[in-house]
């Protein structure tokens, strides 16, 4: 008999530090974002507001800060209405960091960003830079301070940003998606920063096993409301309520490689290298450089062969060079060297008609979404490529249905969901049939329904697919091939096995994830003990009679190793034995 723990009531605090009392919010197109939100945080609490993609997150964030206004209801901060000039003193003590840096980096340096905060709080100069400086310090910039953000990776953005509420030392920082298309050395550096903060932190992730270092109390919106609010380890251990709100990221915790939910352990089917041994590769690049106008050396004399069929993974830490030579690939950027794709060098004419041959789905698909429709969305590469009417309606509905958007042609692309947006930017991109496809951090910002529905999509493509990210399990799931950057070289380049294999490599790189496995292993062994939780009967031989009663028990299992290289068996899984003495079990009364 499993059961659900009892779901806690709302969590309020007779002080609240901040407070929500029947918020509605309604987006001008008409889109219900809120609907009667209750919710009291106090001082000094860590919050994971999670949901599915849509479910209001990021809109109740804004609400917390002030950057949008009630459509009804009231927000607190403090013990009054977040509103006139309570709203802009607020402001200096409330941080929001954006899930995109660009949407608030925009001074001629860096220095000059972290220090616009602490200049409207009334720091004099020399008070603000003073501040900048320690807080760059504190995020590992401090030899960035001149530069100009633009020219900047993203994650030294991201840190930038932090950087600039940190040094403003807010009572409240707002956090959406802070771990979005990091490397696993920053996204630690984010998470020491973070445990160091004393004031009150909301998180907006679907990132859990980040929340779960980070967060202790889980507040899950669904559809705009409340739909739970208890602890994370409640949260992580109910798989049946992270289903139901799209959360469920189990398909990640692989406990056997026979487990159905272990899509990663069976891996992909690879192509060869090479079709034939004389085969000429798909992509060529040879001693190729590239530097950015600053003078920054991006691409330093890299080598690369890409076959058809491959499917490669490229990985490395923010700022190796993986977006620049994503853009040299594309025809966007030109460097020195030697760059052909299918054995014709890349010439300036050329390169102007790459797109035909390379396709790329962004990291943020917003980017690549402007039309009114779904419909005219995919029309819209086709059209340029000269396709007839009749052939642009059918190959729309060949790549709705093979993304799962069948009957969304009319939909506005931008009113569609994260996940969505993300499945139809594919869809776009694969109508266009390109022979080489670029997966640019696909699985940032997406809830874990999603990322497990476009795992599935990816695994079925026929297609020769270039991958860059930071997650590890689709590069296990989908990829054969890895390459690893380092300062604009290809360091390693490797059979993706082996790359998992080699710590060294992956802590020289930024790429090993310690808090990750262990949070992993918290996890389920958390959710190996609820759901192993039922009901025994007992007799309990006591002195007049023997008295008939039920207990509830939580069960766990202790499994060692004799040794790596000692053989053992995993014998089948039983869970009828428990410790308590001076009981008399009756196998029966098992449920």
């Amino acid at each position: 008999m499993h059961e659900l723990t009892p779901i806690a009531p709302p969590v309020e605090h007779p002080d609240p530090l901040l407070g929500v009392r029947d918020l509605h919010y309604r987006y001008p197109d008409g889109t219900q974002a809120l609907s009667g939100i209750r919710l009291d945080i106090a001082a000094g609490e860590r919050i994971a507001l999670v949901g599915r993609n849509g479910s209001g997150k990021t809109t109740l964030i804004k609400q917390l800060c002030g950057l949008l206004a009630p459509g009804s209801g009231q927000v607190y901060y403090q013990g009054r209405l977040l509103q006139g000039e309570h709203l802009e003193a607020g402001r200096l003590t409330i941080g929001y960091l954006f899930q995109d840096p660009d949407d608030q980096l925009f001074g001629h340096t860096v220095l000059a960003d972290v220090a616009f905060g602490p200049r409207q709080q009334g720091l004099s100069a020399e008070q603000a830079d003073a501040a900048a400086r320690e807080a760059l310090k504190r995020v590992h910039l401090a030899d960035k301070a001149y530069k100009e953000p633009h020219h900047l990776s993203f994650g030294q953005k991201k840190r930038a940003a932090l950087a600039g509420l940190l040094a403003m030392q807010p009572q409240v920082l707002l956090l959406d998606e802070p771990t979005a298309n990091l490397d696993p050395r920053q996204e630690q550096v984010f998470l020491d920063l973070l445990k160091t903060f004393n004031g009150t932190l909301i998180c907006v992730s679907h990132d859990l096993l980040f929340l779960y270092e980070l967060c202790r109390r889980a507040v899950v919106l669904d559809q705009g409301r409340v739909a739970h609010d208890y602890s994370l380890d409640e949260l992580v251990t109910q798989r049946g309520e992270l289903r139901a709100h799209g959360l469920d990221f189990s398909f990640r915790l692989v406990l056997t490689p026979e487990a159905d939910e272990a899509p990663a352990e069976r891996g992909p089917a690879c192509a060869p290298m090479a079709a034939e041994p004389t085969a000429a590769p798909l992509v060529t690049l040879e001693h190729y450089v590239f530097r950015y106008p600053d003078g920054t050396l991006a691409l330093d004399r890299l080598d690369l062969g890409i076959w058809s069929g491959e499917r490669i993974a490229l990985v490395g830490e923010n700022g190796a060079g993986k977006s620049t030579l994503l853009a040299c690939l594309l025809g966007l950027q030109q460097g020195s060297g030697t760059y052909c794709f299918d054995g014709r060098p890349v010439t300036r004419r050329l390169q102007r008609t790459l797109w035909r041959q390379v396709g790329l789905v962004f990291q943020d698909c917003a980017d690549q979404l402007f039309c009114a429709s779904v419909e005219e969305e995919i029309a819209f590469g086709l059209r340029q490529l000269g396709l007839a009417r009749a052939e642009i309606r059918r190959r729309g509905e060949e790549v709705l249905a093979m993304v799962g958007l069948e009957g969304f042609q009319q939909r506005v692309p931008l009113h569609l969901s994260g996940g969505e947006r993300k499945r139809l930017a594919l869809a776009c991109v694969l109508a266009m049939r390109p022979r080489l496809l670029i997966l640019d951090e696909p699985t940032a910002g997406l809830d874990p329904r999603s990322e497990a529905l476009l795992l599935e999509i990816l695994r079925g493509l026929e297609a020769t697919l270039l991958l860059v990210s930071h997650d590890m399990f689709f590069v296990q799931a989908l990829t054969c091939r890895t390459l690893v950057m380092h300062q604009g070289h290809i360091l390693r380049d490797t059979a993706t096995a082996d790359f998992l294999q080699d710590r060294n490599l992956g802590n020289l790189n930024g790429l090993a994830f310690s808090y990750r496995q262990r949070g992993s292993d918290a996890i389920r062994a958390l959710q190996h003990a609820h759901e192993q939780r039922h009901v025994h009967g007992h007799r309990h031989a006591g002195e007049e009679a023997a008295l008939e009663h039920a207990h509830v028990h939580t069960h766990r299992i202790v499994h060692s190793h004799p040794g790596d290289d000692q053989a053992h068996e995993h014998p089948p899984r039983r869970f009828y034995g428990d410790d308590l003495p001076d009981h008399a079990h009756d196998p029966d009364r098992h449920n």
